[in-house]
């Protein structure tokens, strides 16, 4: 098993059946370098994002539990270091 390390989305590509996803990493100096292609036939799309989306939704989920219970647990300290104004919002 091959294990991809993606810090963004290149160019996305559908051809031949295939959605072609080009995965970049920071390299050296911050530097830009490829670092795979994800490969997923057409008629699995919808079922691999729909698990990505459905992934990240959940553990969003908990992250925001567990900084909701820190701050339970010790609101003195949890005020000023619970900024949740980096985490994108939850869709419904």
């Amino acid at each position: 098993m091959s294990v991809i390390l993606i810090d963004r989305v290149g160019a996305v590509v559908f051809h031949n059946g295939v959605l072609r996803v080009d995965c970049v990493a920071a390299g050296p100096n911050n530097e830009d370098r490829p670092s795979g292609t994800l490969l997923i036939p057409t008629n699995q799309a919808a079922v691999v994002l729909k698990s990505l989306i459905g992934a990240t939704q959940e553990l969003d989920r908990r992250l925001r539990e567990q900084m909701r219970q820190a701050a339970a647990a010790n609101p003195a300290s949890a005020a000023g270091s619970a900024d949740t104004s980096q985490l994108p919002p939850t869709a419904a």
